[in-house]
Formats: C-alpha cells, structure tokens, sequence
C-alpha cells in the first residue's frame, strides 16, 4: 500500500487593522479577548486611534498591540486604513510583510476562536483578491436590523467575479471593512484604498479589483457580531453619505447598475418577513412594524437622494446632513 500523501496546511501569514475612538473600556475587552481566543494569531495587530480617553488605549497596549495615533478631525476612512497599512506593515520592518492583512471595526466581534482562520480559507483560492465574512445583529438590534443583517449576509458562501454583475447588480462589488481580508499584493496593485471619500472604500475597492479581473469571496463561516440600532436621523444621514460616495463616483453606477433596485429588493424581503414574524412573541405587532418599515425607508431613501444631488448644495448644509461630518472640513 502506497502511502497517502497529505495536502500542506494552509498557514496564512496577516496582520490585523481596526481604527479606534472612544470604543468603551468594557466594549473594547471584549473585543481584545475575542481577538486573543482566536486559533489563528496575527503576526501583528496595528490599532489606528483618533484620540481615545475612555481607556481603551491601555488595553490595546497591555495586548501588545502597535498603536498608531491621528487626529479625529483628520480621520478618513480610505486613507486612514491605507496609512495604517503603510506604517503598520510597509515601512521597513524587520521582517517582510503579510500575505494578508484583516481589516476589523472597533465594535465588530469575532463571534467565535475560529473567526479569523475561516475568512482566510478563502485565500487558498489564487483568484480571489479580497474575502468578507458574515455580520451577526447583536442581542439588542431592532428586527428591521436584524433581518437587514440577514438579508446582506446570508448564510451560504459564494465567490463573485465580474460577470455576476449580470444577476447581482450593484451588490456584485459588496464588502465591509468591517471585518473583510485582502491579499496585500492585489490590494496595492490598486493603489491601495482612495482617500477622500464620505465612506464606502471597502466597495471602491471591491468593484477595481473585479474591474482587473480578480474574484471576491463572500466566507459565510467566518463571522462577527456587528449591528446598529441607528433612529431615523441616523438612517438619513448614512444614506446621504452613501448618496455622495455614488454622485462621486458615477463610474461605479455605471459599471455595475443603480442602488435603488438593490433598496427595493430589501423593503420586499422586509415586508415578507414581517407579515411572518407579527404574531411571534417579542416582536411588534403587524401596525406597528408597518410604521416602522415605512418610516425608515423613507429616511433612508430622502437621504440616499439628496447625497445624489449633494452638489446642488451649500457644503454647510450637505454638513448638517453628512453622518461623516469631517468629510466636509475644509483642507488643511
């Protein structure tokens, strides 16, 4: 008998990024431990803070994390991370740098040990440039919340390439730095992440690297818990941002098809599942929950619209409306 000859394992070297402020010490432990428990560990762990005082800052540095430090006024989400990247990983350092590095938000949890090792699997494919996993709702998310988690992370995994822009429209270039990998090679073969954008880089990104060929992998098994319970202000004004980081880049529309026919997809699937869910214990009754879909859509889309037509707009006013209001600043 022939001896069985065993795949290598796959043993990805990476690094971590997760931009910090004001993360809550008790929130901020939690996150630290559920990164510690993981079975795969990260080389290094790169915290980019805007000037914390709630003592987070102390826990990431009794971690033995790296903790880079900017100014809350100057914080950017594409350029941020990019300059985290750089001086985390690409400056000269003693040894060469990962294969891959992990991108994580301050209030996203890896939801169990083997978080990190199932979003890196992804990589054993040599076409896929960039892997996002799975978003929990916390205990607490409102259902409208919840089912939005459910509805953008489902639970079966899939690779995407640029040709399923033909059935996926827009979402074909969905991704959330909120807890997503990218193999560093490819990532700054784009350049790295833009700056200068509201938000929305991880999508930027998303939709280059299918525009170069390369494939995206939706890594179901890997998951954090990451929701918000946002009020209608808030609704609006993520939107509006959302509808000037697509006015700003008209390129994206272009190539992979409007937003609003994604929108209504949700609302339908938001109807159904209310009509399921009425009658269930601890959920609002039908009327209620009715109000309730209604109204947050409809911030959500006055925002989205008036984000559109953001440059029709005095900036003080497109700044009241902004959730990221540094965006609007005036540069240095």
């Amino acid at each position: 008998m022939s001896a069985v000859t065993s795949l290598p394992t796959f043993k990805p070297q990476f690094g971590v990024i997760v931009p910090t402020y004001n993360p809550g010490r008790e929130a901020w432990a939690k996150w630290v431990q559920a990164l510690q428990s993981q079975n795969c560990k990260p080389m290094q762990v790169v915290v980019v803070d805007s000037g914390s005082t709630d003592g987070s800052l102390e826990l990431s540095q009794q971690a033995g994390f790296t903790v880079l430090h900017t100014k809350a006024q100057d914080f950017n989400h594409g350029a941020t991370r990019q300059w985290a990247l750089e001086q985390g990983f690409l400056n000269p350092q003693p040894n060469p740098p990962p294969d891959f590095i992990v991108f994580l938000t301050q209030d996203a949890i890896l939801a169990n040990s083997n978080a990190l090792e199932e979003l890196l699997q992804a990589f054993q494919d040599p076409q896929i440039a960039a892997a996002y996993g799975r978003q929990l709702p916390k205990p607490e998310a409102h259902w409208l919340e919840a089912h939005t988690r459910s509805f953008n992370y489902p639970d079966a995994s899939r690779t995407v390439k640029l040709q399923d822009k033909a059935s996926l429209g827009i979402k074909a270039c969905f991704l959330s730095n909120s807890f997503a990998a990218y193999r560093l090679q490819a990532l700054m073969a784009q350049g790295g992440f833009p700056a200068h954008l509201p938000l929305g880089e991880d999508t930027f990104t998303a939709a280059k690297l299918l525009l170069s060929g390369q494939s995206l992998r939706y890594q179901a098994s890997a998951a954090v818990y990451h929701s918000h319970n946002y009020n209608g202000l808030q609704d609006f004004q993520r939107m509006f941002d959302t509808g000037v980081f697509h006015a700003q880049n008209p390129w994206l529309l272009q190539n992979f098809g409007k937003a609003e026919g994604e929108g209504a997809k949700l609302v339908k699937s938001q109807w159904a599942y209310l009509k399921a869910q009425a009658s269930q214990p601890h959920h609002p009754n039908f009327l209620q929950g009715i109000v309730q879909l209604l109204s947050a859509n409809a911030m959500k889309l006055m925002g989205y619209k008036l984000g559109r037509a953001y440059h029709w707009m005095p900036k003080a006013l497109a700044k009241k409306f902004a959730m990221n209001k540094v965006f609007w600043q005036p540069k240095q």
